[in-house]
Parts: C-alpha cells; structure tokens; sequence
C-alpha cells in the first residue's frame, strides 16, 4: 500500500486532535466505551471500575472522567473563577513542575544558545477567570450575535466494591447566546451585563457567574470591537475540589454579523499613512491580501477562509497552513500554455548558439509576458502602493536584461563550451554517488552490496535523463554570466542575493554559476589552477552536508576535465573543507594518529569524508567477524589520503577531497568550502596565502579566488556579523587581481531564505553598494514568477506546512511538553504501518541547551509514565514504548552528528520500528543544512528568538510536501509574555511570517569590533601579503618598507573608504586605532608574531587565554574566532602603546598623508 497526501493529511489532523484531547479536552467517546447510570450513586464491581464510561445529557453523550480532577487533566481553555489561585486548585502540583537541569558541560560553535526565559512560578498567582477578542466590524453591521459555549464538569460519587467510594466527573455542555444591537453598542461604548449560562436541557447553572464586556470604538469609520467573557464564581470555603465544580472548560466565544455585515481587516500601515521603510513598503505591497480579522486576549483566533467573513471564534489550539510554493514555471508557447522544462541533457548535447536559444528563449519570453501582465495590474492597487509596485517591477526588468545578455555571451565559444560543460557537470552530480554502497570482505576479497553499474552513470546512458533545472535555477545561471565572464562588467560590484524558500534548489543555482566559474577560468588558461571559489558557512552541521554535496561536483569536473586534459590543464580539480579541529584534523599527524586509532578498533571513523562521492561506497572500518580492514584511507610518504576501496571507480587511486589544513596549502583545492571563523587562521598561519595564489616570497603566482559565495547570509549578524565584516577586508583584498592595470575585485553571490533589509546588511558585511534579490518579488508575495502557490487541477491551493499552537493556563512548559508530546506519540501508534513514517518521528527543538536538557529528562521519565496512562484512559490494545531520544547539539562530535542524520533518515517499515528514531531533541545546529524529507513532524518548544530562525528550523519537516505535508507544534511559555504575544496573534503572525523577519545589526567598524579585531586584520594582511620575513616575524625594517608598498597602501585606503561607506561616524575612530597598531609595530619590542614558550617576545597571543596574559605581559591578546565566546578575565594595562619612545613611532609623511 503506497502512502498518499490524503492519508497523510487525515493523520495529521488526527495528531493535532490528539495534541487538543490532551491539552483542552474533552476526549473521544469511543465505540467500545459504555453508558454509566448516574441516577444516585453508581455503584462498580472491581473490574469493571477500570473500563471506559460516557453519560447521557439531554441525549448527548458527554465524557466521564475517572481518576483525574479536571483542573489536572486538561491544561488549556479554562475559565478559573475570580480571583483563583494557583495554590487554590487541586492540580496546583501539576502546575509547578520542575525537571532537573542537565549539568553537562557545554561547547558552543554556533550561534550562542541562551538560557531559559521561562519566570517561576508563584503559589499565589492568580489564574486566568477571562478570555477575549478584538475585531473590526464594518460600520454596516446592525446586529453582532455572541455565543459562549464551554463544559463544566461536576463531580458524582462512584461506590467501587471492595474499595471503597471515588469521585468522578461528568462532563456538561454548557453555553449562552445573546444578540447586541450595534447602534446601542456604539452609543454606550462601554457594555456590561451577566451573562446567563444553560445546559442542554436549557436549565441555567446558577452556580456559574458569568459576564459579559464590549468596548465599542469608532477607528477609520469602521467600528473596533473589545469582547470579553468573564467567569466571577466565587471559590467555597468548603474543601478545594469544589474549585473545579466552578470552573469552565473547553471555553469558546463565536462572534457573529447579520448578513448585512461583515468582519474586515485592521486598516494596513499604509491606510493609516504611517511612515514605512522601504522594506516595510515592499511588504505592504506583497501581503495586501493576508487579511487579520481578530486577535485574542488569553486565546487565539480562527475564522474560515471566505471572501466575505461573518464569524469568527477563539480557540485554544489555533492552526495555519502556509501554501506550498512550487518553482514550476508555466509561459505561452505556440499559443499553448505549457511548463518550462529545461532539461540538462538538451543543454549539454546542444551544438550550436542557435539550439542553445532555441531552449533558453521561452523563459526568458515568458519572463517578459509575465512582467507585463503584472505592469497592467498597478493602476488597479492603491495609489500609495503605485511607487513600491513600480520599483519592483523595474528590478524584474533589471532581472530580464541581465538573462538576456548572458544569453547573448553563449554566443561566444569559450562562453558556450564552459556552460556546456557545467551543464554536464551539474547532471553527473545529480545521478551519481546517490546510493550508499556498503564494502564488505567475503574470504581476501572486498565486495559490494550494490554494483559500481547501478550507481556511475556516465553521459552515454544519461540521453533520456529528465533531470532539468528549475526555471529560477538556470536564470540565476543565466543573469551571473555577464559578471563572471567581463571583468569590467558593473554587474561585478552587485551581491547577488539569491532569495528563494527553506529547500526550493538555492544551492544547486549558486553550484551552477559555480562549476561554470572554474571550467571557464581553465578554459582561458588550463595552467593558472589554484583556489577559484570559495564557498563559507557559519555553522559546521552545513558545512559537513554540503560538503558531501558539492564533493560529487568536484568528482563530476574531474572526470571531465580527464576527458579533455589539453583544454582544461593537467591540475585535476579538486575540493577542500576548511574548518575547525573539532569537525576534520588540521594536520596530517592528527589525521595518521586518528587512522591509527582505527585500525587499532579504539574509535570509529571520525572523518567528514565517509564514502565515496562519486560512487557512494563506504569507507572505514569493514568486517567480517574473522578479519578487520580499513578500507578509503591510506598514508602515502607521510601524507593521508583519501581513495575508493572499488577498483573499478574513477577515484580509486585518490579522492580529489581535502580537509586536512596541510593538504588544502599543498594541494590548493579549486572549491574551498569553510566557516567563516576559519579564515581567522589568516592571522594566525601564513601558509594559508597559498589559498590566494600567493607564493612563500609574497609574489601572485596563479589567480586568486574569483568567486565568493555566503550562503544562510541571515546568519552573518549580531557580533558574528560585525567581525566577519571587518575581517571581509582583508579577504576582499587578497582575492583582487590586477587586469590590464586596474583592480578587479571577486563576484559575491548569497543566499537566504530569510532576510530584511539585505542592502544594508550587505554593505556592511562586503563594503558594496549594489546588492540584489534574486528572483525580484512582484506585487504580490504568492507569486514572483519563478516561484507561485502550488495548487491542484481545480486551482485551489495544495497542502503545505500546518503550524499548531499551544498555550497553557495552568501547567508550565515542562507539562505542556509532556501531554503533547505524549498524545501525539501514542497516537502514531494507533495509524495503520504503511501511514506511520511521516508522523512517528517527532523532532523536537529547543532554544536553549537547559531547555534541551529537561526535555531529555522528560523523554526518559514523565512522557513514558504519560504515555501509558493514555493507553489505560483511551483503552489503546497495546502501548507505544519510546526508546531513549538521541540530540543534535553543538556539543556533539562531528561524527556523532553525521550518524544521528543517518538515523533520522531511516524510514519506518514493519520489520525495522525498533530501529527507527522516536524522538531527537535539536538545538540551532538544525537551522541549517538538515535535509531528510521522511521527516514530517516537529515540536518547537517555545518561541524562537528571531522569526528567521524560526522559519529555517520549521523548514527541516514537510520537504517532501506532495506526500507528507508537514506539522509543527509550537508550544509556547506561559511564563514568557512575548510567547502570549505570538500566540495571542498566531495567524497574523503565520500568515505573514517572511514579513515578520527581524532586521539584522552588523557594525564592523564601531569601537569594541575595531579594539578586537582591527590589529588581527591588518596582521592578517602583512603575514599572507609580502615576504617571508614579514610572514614569520613583526620586523621594523621590513615594515618600514611594507609601507611603502602600492599593495599595502591601496589596502589601507580601501578600509578608509569602507569605513566611510559603512559608517563615516567611524573614520576618526579607525585612523586612530590604525596609528597606533603602526606605532606598536614599531616599537621593536617583538621577535616574532606569536608568543610562546620558545619565543617569550612574541606580539600576540589567543585572547581568552587567563595564563597567557600573564606569562606573556607585553603580547597583546589577538581574537581567534568571530564568536562572542571568549572566557571572561580582568582588565590590566600590559602596555602604553600612546607613550612609545617617538623616536621609534614617528610616523612616515607619506602614511601620514595616507591617513589623512
């Protein structure tokens, strides 16, 4: 039986019922489930005390709770009476739940993970009595109808023999109705009244004081409405159980207009005539059509999706589905309309300009018909959009030249073949090294699982191949051609942000332009082979996985450029990983110790390379229980290198993939990917010119990199941003090459799915005053062209991401977990086997590492417990028991990181449930660069931070959309009042969730960044730039001489003018701290860079270190890392750089000049 979206879709409502039965109640009445008389006391033999009960209520069978008072059992939706008491009701334990906080130490190498916000609790805070909404009522409206429906449950005596008496509770329907005039409602502006409650059999519940509440006020001529019901019972004096007899359960208020009316939205920003930003313009424009009709106090709001909407009602448990956007382009052609499908192997086979047109110029048409067709709709917007519509529309224009010229360069041979080749390239990466062959010994032999055949498939058998580009993808490709191939082109200064949703194709547009780069640069001359792309990540969990990615590229180039050795050089391509000790070993002595320790069986693999890229086989540890072998690693003359243990593979002689700090110097890989931290090494180790082309002697021997790509761009800000920025200086530096005499800085190309402002960021971050989003939006956020709501033959929208809310009155976030979680995971084991997968993993996240540490304990103890009491209460045949969950931390090794993926990936089958994960609890190392599409449903324990971050975590379920739409539950804090907020307004803030996108900060030039970066950039640049004299120690005379030099000269007045483009505020700041770096460089004080044991006088040590600072009192302390994560110490004067000796500081006139 083949899993479908429409069984897919019913177990996903069935998990949001079970997360409500739970939380808000009441539960199902099951068909085995049976009638209890509650005329008198009822009276239960032993066995039959434990079975499943409802009872009749004017014919309605209502729910019977045995065991468990309300107030305990559900946590949401209750009215407490006035002035209630935490310590007042009987469930008061159930409230102050505290899980023991995880002691484990922490290392932090991504974005700092904070504590908890989570306030204590008080046992004399008050509990919610009331719950309302705010709306916008069309001044037409004569009538509004408010119904308040809810359940009280009273209590009923039940004699079990043998044990004695029990109190349970039955459950009643209760409600009120009441019609308001709306001219008495705006004459009054204030109204009150009680608020009379009935049950089914129209009895009133006199016990219940119930009121109700309207403010009336007249906004824009339309008429904002403030409902609120309030339950004023009083608590008895008698014992606390009564408690729950006055209070309300499952409460619900339905507003309702006469058929003349209607609910309308919030007048928007610009209705208002509020001043907006730019950006906040644009997003006016976009979201027009997401309506707001209401928002709660104390609850949520829901309405139905209806052009004209006259109710609407609170809810507990809110839900919004976001659309599914598809990147399937549709244009006229031949006055048919049909979908663009551009297909890899037309391009690669296509011989001429004319057949490589023939492909290309319908998108590029279509692009065109499309801009225009959106050019008629302006004059029918509000006129004070016409402006932001119009801008828009003339960057899609700027868009539309820039595909058209790259077409027109195709018609150039060097052009065209390098795009032939990419295009060739980019499919062998798509088909190849996708499965995962295991090696194995069978005798002396090592065999395979899957054959060398049924995983490399070279060009001959790829002619029928459907694999194509999606129609953003190619015109990316397209648009960066003119500032690949001209260096002069303007296009150049221009970032490129490549703007598209968590998992649409971003990466395979930017490898695209990419593999086009370095095929072209060896095209012009096959001998100028060095680093030619660098590619940089923040997060090493990204890194690791695209790595593996963008390794198969390298693999696919190599083996084409074997094809044609003469055109494309001798130097094979290749790849590298630059990153942290913590991810591969930096050295080759690091690398043989850990391949020692292999063979000696003392730990697995810790390499980021695991198996072949090309051809998938597995490299490592292999057994057979008699013999051991590892097989993909080698040591060649001292050296480590990595192979492919199947003879018949490409790479079985050396996999061109580094990720040694040595091997990447050496072997200068052509792709270098690393983290944005890594390239602090720039100060730290000279030999890392190499990656720049610079030779031992400081001359340029090869090109340097051409290409930049930052991809997560919205991940470069805050205190990360603001030194990566300043560091960008030196980096932009040492990629500019000198073109017929004129300095050509290298193309920058980014992506995000998630950003606001990004011109500013950009700027800051790469000193360029261009930057552009990529596909540009249109007037209308569902529909950009190259990106639209998915929907079905009938046009209506197809099933996307479900956001489920969950806000608590009466148990903390601890509980809250607890029942959701529970319900949820019970529940996955009540779907038939076949339907299971996409809902039996639940991928839990967390904001901070506490948080994620309670929920460990909760895993192993409490929802167990939970778990099995659901089975008892809803007479489930058999329990779900959850096997311990596994984390994806920071704190985790690289390798244990790369094996809890594998895991997640494991789809469940009736044969393997005991080896597929139930839970795994992340922190932010998920946000980025998980991608397992089994993966269907998440638990985002409160609010993220940032709506950025919230989105990217979410985007890691519900990839694989068309099958298994995904679900999030976000259960927010009671205890945290910005999480009330995002609740409160859940599907305002759903429906407009890209909008909601925080600004980022990124200050690369103000005091703190220049007093802790400033020294190590300008280091950075003197060590990699010149001599080696300079490279190994801070001479004066060599410094003297530097200064001199047109090279340094043009660096510094590069930061100058950065600096005034960034922050001109900010010039008089950095001349100062530049003169007195030059007149500590002077001071002659220091034998060489780096303090040591060795070498005491040395000018800088790794800032943080306690003991260095004072082994070391004349170094100054040098930033190691871009990170907010250096250890805390005292402040102590070591030097007076201002009072140097002036006959060792004077400053040259020409620096002096320079500066001024």
């Amino acid at each position: 039986m083949s899993l479908t979206m429409e069984k897919s879709l019913q177990n996903r409502e069935r998990m949001i019922d079970a997360a409500k039965v739970e939380i808000v109640g009441p539960s199902a009445i099951h068909e085995f489930s049976l009638p209890l008389n509650v005329i008198g006391n009822t009276e239960l033999a032993a066995d039959e005390a434990y079975k499943n009960y409802y009872w009749v209520n004017g014919g309605v069978k209502e729910e019977v709770l045995q065991y468990e008072y309300p107030s305990r059992r559900y946590a949401a939706g209750v009215l407490f009476p006035i002035d209630a008491k935490i310590g007042d009701t009987v469930g008061n334990e159930v409230v102050l739940d505290n899980a023991t906080e995880e002691k484990k130490p922490v290392e932090r190498d991504a974005v700092v993970e904070e504590d908890s916000e989570e306030v204590p609790i008080q046992n004399d805070e008050r509990l919610p009595s009331s719950l309302g909404v705010t709306c916008n009522i069309s001044n037409d409206t004569k009538v509004l109808t408010v119904t308040f429906e809810g359940a009280r449950y009273k209590s009923h005596m039940v004699i079990i023999k043998g044990k004695g008496n029990r109190k349970w509770w039955l459950r009643e329907t209760v409600g009120s109705k009441v019609d308001l005039q709306m001219e008495d409602l705006l004459k009054k502006r204030v109204f009150k009244q009680r608020l009379p409650i009935f049950n089914k059999l129209n009895e009133e519940i006199t016990s219940i004081h119930m009121e109700l509440h309207i403010q009336c006020r007249e906004v824009y001529g339309q008429h904002l409405t403030t409902v609120t019901v309030t339950n004023r019972s009083k608590i008895g004096k008698k014992e606390s159980s009564q408690s729950d007899e006055v209070m309300l359960f499952q409460a619900g208020v339905i507003l309702q207009t006469d058929k003349q009316g209607r609910f309308i939205s919030y007048p928007k920003h610009y209705q208002r005539n509020l001043p907006m930003t730019a950006d906040e313009a644009n997003d006016e424009l976009l979201y027009r059509n997401k309506i707001n009709y209401a928002f709660g106090h104390g609850c949520s709001m829901t309405w139905d999706d209806t052009e004209v909407v006259r109710e609407i009602q609170s809810t507990f448990i809110p839900t919004y589905e976001t659309t599914s956007m598809t990147p399937d382009v549709e244009v006229i052609i031949d006055g048919k309309l049909e979908k663009i499908n551009i297909k890899m192997i037309d391009l690669v086979n296509a011989k001429s300009f004319e057949q490589l047109k023939m492909i290309l110029m319908p998108l590029i048409h279509g692009y065109r018909q499309w801009i225009e067709e959106r050019e008629a709709e302006i004059p029918k917007l509000d006129a004070k959009l016409y402006n932001v519509a119009m801008c828009n529309l003339n960057l899609c224009k700027e868009s539309l030249l820039r595909m058209e010229n790259g077409l027109q360069h195709l018609n150039k041979k060097q052009v065209k073949d390098a795009f032939i080749l990419a295009n060739k390239a980019i499919l062998l990466q798509q088909v190849n090294g996708k499965k995962t062959r295991t090696a194995s010994i069978n005798d002396t032999e090592i065999t395979f699982d899957i054959s060398y055949e049924d995983t490399v498939f070279k060009l001959d058998k790829l002619q029928t191949s459907t694999n194509s580009w999606r129609a953003f993808q190619i015109a990316f490709f397209l648009m960066s051609l003119d500032s690949i191939v001209n260096d002069e082109s303007l296009e150049r200064e221009i970032v490129d942000l490549i703007w598209f949703p968590t998992g649409g194709g971003k990466t395979e547009a930017y490898l695209g332009v990419a593999a086009f780069e370095m095929f072209y640069r060896r095209i012009l001359n096959p001998k100028d082979a060095g680093v030619d792309v660098i590619m940089r990540y923040t997060l090493r969990l990204l890194t690791a996985d695209q790595f593996q990615r963008s390794s198969r590229l390298m693999c696919a180039m190599e083996v084409i450029r074997r094809e044609q050795p003469r055109y494309l050089g001798e130097t094979p391509y290749s790849i590298g990983m630059w990153v942290g000790g913590s991810t591969s070993p930096n050295s080759y002595t690091v690398a043989l110790e850990k391949l020692r320790g292999l063979k000696q069986g003392k730990r697995d693999s810790e390499f980021v390379v695991a198996k072949c890229p090309w051809c998938g086989c597995t490299l490592g540890k292999i057994s057979n229980g008699k013999n051991t072998l590892i097989v993909g690693y080698k040591k060649v003359e001292n050296r480590f290198v990595t192979f492919c243990p199947d003879t018949a593979c490409d790479f079985s002689a050396e996999i061109p993939v580094y990720f040694i700090d040595e091997a990447i110097y050496k072997k200068k890989p052509t792709f270098l990917i690393g983290t944005v931290d890594k390239f602090v090494q720039l100060t730290w180790n000279p030999k890392a010119r190499a990656i720049f082309g610079i030779d031992e002697n400081g001359q340029q021997r090869v090109t340097p990199p051409n290409l930049i790509i930052q991809d997560e761009l919205h991940l470069i800000s805050g205190p990360l941003g603001t030194l990566a920025g300043l560091f960008e200086t030196v980096i932009e530096e040492l990629c500019t090459k000198m073109v017929k005499g004129k300095h050509i800085k290298p193309k920058i190309i980014s992506a995000t799915a998630t950003i606001k402002e990004f011109g500013i960021q950009t700027k800051c971050l790469f000193g360029r005053n261009q930057a552009k989003l990529f596909p540009s939006p249109g007037l209308d956020i569902d529909d950009s062209f190259f990106a639209k709501v998915a929907v079905d033959e009938n046009g209506e929208p197809l099933p996307g991401r479900k956001y489920a809310g969950i806000f608590t009155t009466n148990v903390g976030l601890l509980m809250a977990q607890v029942k959701v979680f529970s319900g949820v995971l019970q529940e996955g084991n009540q779907i038939l086997m076949d339907e299971r997968d996409p809902y039996w993993t639940l991928l839990s996240f967390y904001n901070s590492l506490r948080d994620l540490g309670a929920g460990i304990n909760l895993c192993s103890m409490d929802i167990p417990t939970y778990m099995r009491s659901i089975q008892n209460r809803e007479g489930y045949k058999e329990n779900r028991f959850i096997k311990d969950p596994l984390e994806l931390t920071s704190r985790m090794q690289s390798d244990e990181v790369t094996k809890t993926i594998d895991k997640l990936k494991v789809e469940l089958t009736a044969k393997n449930q005991k080896q597929v994960l139930d839970v795994c609890l992340a922190s932010n190392i998920i946000e980025v660069g998980v991608d397992i599409d089994r993966l269907s449903m998440m638990a985002v324990v409160g609010q993220p931070k940032t709506t950025a971050q919230y989105i990217q975590v979410t985007g890691r379920v519900g990839r694989r959309w068309m099958e298994r739409p995904g679900l999030i539950f976000t259960v927010y804090s009671n205890r945290n009042s910005r999480d009330k907020s995002h609740f409160e307004h859940f599907i305002e803030y759903h429906q407009r969730l890209y909008a909601q996108v925080e600004t980022t900060s990124v200050t690369p030039f103000s005091d703190a960044s220049l007093d802790r970066a400033l020294y190590a950039v300008i280091i950075a640049f003197l060590r990699q730039r010149f001599s080696r004299v300079m490279a190994m120690e801070p001479n004066v005379d060599e410094y003297i001489k530097i200064k001199k030099d047109e090279s340094f000269r043009d660096f510094v007045k590069n930061l100058i003018a950065r600096v005034k483009l960034v922050d001109e505020e900010q010039v008089k700041s950095f001349k100062s701290a530049f003169l007195k770096f030059d007149k500590l460089m002077q001071s002659a004080k220091f034998t060489c860079w780096k303090a040591s044991d060795k070498d005491a006088q040395g000018m800088m040590y790794m800032s943080g270190d306690p003991i260095a600072s004072k082994v070391y009192p004349n170094a100054i302390p040098m930033i190691n890392s871009l990170r907010s994560v250096d250890a805390t110490s005292l402040g102590k004067i070591t030097m007076d750089i201002s009072n140097v000796d002036a006959t060792t500081t004077s400053i040259d006139d020409d620096l002096e000049d320079l500066l001024s």
